[in-house]
């Protein structure tokens, strides 16, 4: 139901933009140097009014005891609004070059604390955030990608982690 909700807002946004870009009658390049619009490589960085810190990850079981990985992200909302992780920022988890599904995880299992995804947070506020995903395989180093969910830029926080 949430990702509806997403996806509503952004289809709504995006035709707000569309139309607001088309009334105006001008237009705009720019290039890459400092323009917000190259791939950013550091594991922190701010992606349009969020921080993000891909801080660690760590192995688990889900509920079917199949292997997972955990990704700690650390979260600072800079808007104006309250906003949660979830609805600022998408994750992409890959594994040789395929993405990973999100896991589920019992939230007393391996202190997993998955709700942090959702709450709000005010401006200036800081959260750790945890979001599981099922692996491929168990020694195949993986690669965490987070971007802003609505953005026109193609910055990009990365890291890469090892398997062990």
């Amino acid at each position: 139901m949430k990702r509806v909700s997403r996806l509503i807002l952004a289809m709504g946004l995006l035709l707000t933009f569309g139309l607001f870009a088309l009334g105006s009658g001008e237009s705009s390049t720019t290039d890459d140097q400092g323009s917000g619009n190259s791939e950013v490589s550091e594991t922190k960085a701010n992606l349009g009014d969020y921080n993000i810190e891909i801080k660690s990850c760590r192995l688990a079981t889900d509920y079917e005891g199949k292997k997972v990985v955990i990704v700690n992200y650390g979260y600072t909302n800079y808007s104006e609004n309250a906003s949660s992780f979830m609805t600022a920022v998408t994750t992409t988890v890959y594994q040789n070059s395929v993405g990973l599904n999100e896991a589920y995880v019992l939230d007393d299992s391996a202190n997993y604390s998955g709700d942090n995804q959702t709450k709000e947070i005010k401006t200036g506020a800081s959260l750790d955030v945890e979001v599981a995903y099922e692996l491929n395989d168990e020694v195949t180093d993986i690669e965490v990608e987070v971007k802003e969910w609505i953005s026109f830029n193609d910055s990009v926080v990365t890291k890469t982690f090892t398997i062990v």
